[in-house]
């Protein structure tokens, strides 16, 4: 399966993809609405997107109070999915409760959302289908009866966009995604260490390894696909006001 992650707003949709292994959500593309009541247009790009990505799944954010009780937006975000359903007759559309992810957006992007109008809607529509495939994932691994895996691979912490890496000696490092984007056949992410003020950023390749697992293959100045990467995130690294040697060279 691969999922579509949607941020339904007034003036924009943000979207997002998962990526090929399906562990990690990756910005696509904000649209722009002109006109609040027509949807039809953003259906017509959406299904080209769905088309582009072989899209099985949608999840839309679905935009409670932090308190839990639904928002004046949900009834609007109630009507959208009831024309996604209608329009993609094929394709399930799932809400996912976007609270967390809202609020991880705001804590990533503070004091530079000045610098995020072009962005900020993909990358909620990023944190939705993350928290999604996150709680996806652990779900697989209770049924799996594998919650003690220790697998220096790849972990998710769920919830706040975090993954868990190891290092050759076995201990944990919690990572917060900052970004990811996709390139041909490859997905790349940006992450920060988490809970550390003035970590580093560090870029990885993910490997499916063939045995459902994901290997987080450090892509650092000796990497081949250093070069690539570092234009690749360019954008990202604006916006999020990182500085060139914040990154791990």
């Amino acid at each position: 399966m691969r999922f579509m992650g949607l941020d339904f707003g007034d003036k924009t949709i943000g979207v997002s993809v998962s990526s090929p292994s399906g562990k990690v959500a990756i910005g696509i593309t904000t649209l722009a609405r002109q006109n609040e009541a027509a949807l039809r247009p953003s259906l017509k790009a959406l299904k080209e997107i769905i088309r582009q990505y072989d899209i099985t799944n949608i999840v839309l954010g679905y935009p409670k109070h932090l308190d839990g009780r639904d928002s004046p937006r949900c009834q609007k975000t109630l009507v959208f999915k009831d024309k996604l359903n209608r329009y993609f007759k094929s394709i399930p559309v799932e809400l996912w409760d976007e609270r967390l992810s809202t609020r991880a957006v705001s804590r990533v992007f503070e004091g530079t959302r000045d610098r995020f109008d072009k962005h900020v809607d993909e990358m909620a529509a990023v944190y939705i289908l993350q928290g999604f495939l996150d709680n996806l994932e652990n779900n697989k691994r209770s049924e799996n009866e594998m919650e003690n895996d220790k697998s220096p691979m790849f972990e998710n912490a769920g919830e706040d966009n975090t993954i868990v890496l190891y290092d050759d000696e076995g201990n944990e490092i919690a990572m917060q995604i900052l970004s990811s984007r996709q390139e041909g056949d490859a997905t790349y992410v940006l992450v920060a260490e988490e809970d550390e003020e003035h970590s580093e950023v560090m870029h990885f390749k993910l490997i499916d390894d063939g045995d459902d697992d994901t290997i987080f293959e450090l892509v650092d100045e000796e990497h081949e696909d250093f070069d690539r990467v570092f234009e690749l995130f360019e954008d990202d690294y604006k916006a999020l006001g990182i500085e060139i040697d914040e990154i791990e060279m």
